[in-house]
């Protein structure tokens, strides 16, 4: 079990299997799997990209790295919820969750 309150963002590593990239309409799925520390698996996040974007990327030759560049951003920003929300005690967030369902109450 990871300690989400005792992570940083730079202990993840992301591994994204090329086979099992999917098109949806006119969305290219990056199915991206996260390791902590390079080993624990933590989750895996389906990281949406615009399919003419992508075909865009890959006409550049640092297009791979610019791909895993955007890739981690957006992987970032769900590891950076994970451990904000750890850190909130669990009756802050039943608070927070009864307030923003019934914003009007």
């Amino acid at each position: 079990m990871i300690d989400w309150s005792q992570c940083r963002t730079e202990d993840f590593k992301l591994v994204v299997d090329g086979e099992e990239i999917q098109q949806v309409g006119q969305t290219q799925l990056f199915p991206v799997r996260v390791f902590y520390k390079g080993e624990t698996f933590a989750f895996q996040k389906s990281v949406p990209l615009r399919a003419e974007f992508y075909a865009q990327l890959r006409e550049r030759e640092d297009w791979k790295e610019q791909l895993m560049e955007i890739l981690k951003n957006r992987v970032r920003e769900e590891i950076v919820e994970r451990i904000r929300s750890s850190q909130i005690g669990i009756d802050d967030k039943l608070e927070l969750m009864a307030t923003s369902k019934f914003p009007n109450r």
